[in-house]
């Protein structure tokens, strides 16, 4: 049933629940100095904790849409979010990087849920003239929460990371408990024969397997480049970790922001396969300067500012783009453009961290040039397949 006014309470509460789950995200990031130390491990080894949580998502993120479909999607969220606090206290208990590393698959599989159903349920609660804005309002949840973690991860650290998990599984804990009591618009379980033939006319659509590699490419340089910052600040430049995470901090919010300004452009008309364009290729030239070491610490800061908040451009895009690929089959097409994201999320830290450890800080760039490039392509495929869609 169509919407006339939009619940923007409920709108908000699902945007800070994913704001919630971006935690688990930010998290890893800013005690990356600590669990090196802890554990003895390499830059490798450390950096692909970052994207751990991305391993299921990476192989299983189609298939969970179909699965998130036997439940409703209310259900299937506070699920998701009791799954992360399982995988955050079972990282707490962690031991060794291994242990560390499997906790952060249990967390991402907990995350993958939540923020799947998510955009299905802000559909039921916004209005057809509000949806393109609150979706690109909602692409915001993940800089927005993994800033959050940036700013408060470095006071909490002073009792170790440790804490920082469990705080973040109690967090999540909470969240479920109180969604389980709010009153939520919800959408209903599929019938079990529409489930796989809906998925097969989403795997072939072009327009949609355009949105998912468009997403991947942008979580690879956005985890890579947000993910490694606080370390190449403090090896770098000699910063704190608490300096180090502020200054990284501003540039999640500076994605943030362009995140929720995507609906803005596209409201006044953009099309949206202009908005990768110019944002990957600008993308390329900004890494050039970021991990160049002739240049100042102001002008690093701006630079990655500037480049995750034009990039942050994307996710808004992607998520007010994909209900007119397929209107029927929302959360499929959200599940293989996560499953895209989840690629990204876990190659990009892993494949720079061993970059930058066998060749240093001054190589990065190449493989930021290679992401733009990819990037562009993927938009100049997106005009035509748009096009075709409508």
């Amino acid at each position: 049933m169509e919407v006339k006014n939009t619940r923007w309470s409920i709108v908000a509460a699902l945007i800070l629940t994913g704001m919630i789950a971006a935690l688990q995200v930010g998290k890893v990031a800013i005690a990356l100095p600590q669990l090196q130390q802890d554990f003895k491990l390499s830059l490798f080894v450390a950096a692909s904790a970052i994207g751990a949580y991305s391993v299921l998502g990476a192989a299983l993120g189609m298939p969970v849409g179909i699965l998130t479909t036997f439940v409703s999607a209310r259900r299937a969220m506070i699920a998701g979010l009791v799954v992360a606090a399982i995988g955050s206290f079972l990282g707490a208990a962690s031991t060794n990087g291994a242990f560390l590393v499997a906790a952060r698959v249990v967390e991402g599989c907990g995350f993958l849920t939540t923020v799947l159903v998510i955009p299905s349920l802000l559909r039921r609660a916004a209005a057809p003239r509000d949806l393109d804005t609150i979706l690109s309002l909602w692409a915001a949840y993940l800089p927005s929460g993994a800033a959050i973690m940036m700013l408060v991860g470095p006071t909490v650290l002073e009792q170790g990371w440790r804490m920082l998990w469990l705080g973040n599984g109690a967090l999540c804990l909470a969240a479920a408990m109180l969604l389980f009591f709010l009153a939520l618009p919800d959408v209903a379980a599929q019938p079990g024969g529409r489930r796989f033939g809906n998925a097969g006319i989403v795997l072939r659509s072009k327009a949609a397997l355009l949105l998912a590699t468009t997403f991947g490419l942008y979580t690879f340089q956005f985890m890579a480049m947000a993910g490694l910052l606080p370390t190449l600040l403090i090896e770098r430049a000699g910063l704190s970790v608490a300096t180090a995470g502020m200054i990284t901090a501003l540039t999640w919010v500076a994605n943030a922001a362009g995140n929720a300004s995507a609906g803005l452009l596209l409201r006044a008309g953009v099309p949206m396969w202009t908005v990768p364009l110019g944002a990957f290729s600008l993308m390329g030239v900004a890494a050039f300067g970021i991990f160049s070491a002739g240049l100042s610490l102001t002008t690093v800061v701006i630079l990655a500012c500037t480049s995750l908040g034009l990039t942050g451009l994307i996710p808004g895009s992607v998520f007010a783009a994909a209900p007119r690929v397929a209107p029927a089959m929302l959360v499929l097409t959200l599940g293989l453009i996560n499953q895209g994201s989840n690629v990204g999320s876990l190659l990009g830290p892993a494949v720079l961290g061993s970059l930058v450890q066998h060749f240093g800080w001054d190589s990065a760039w190449i493989l930021f040039a290679a992401i733009a490039l990819c990037g562009i392509a993927a938009a100049l495929g997106l005009r035509v397949a748009l096009g075709k869609v409508g």
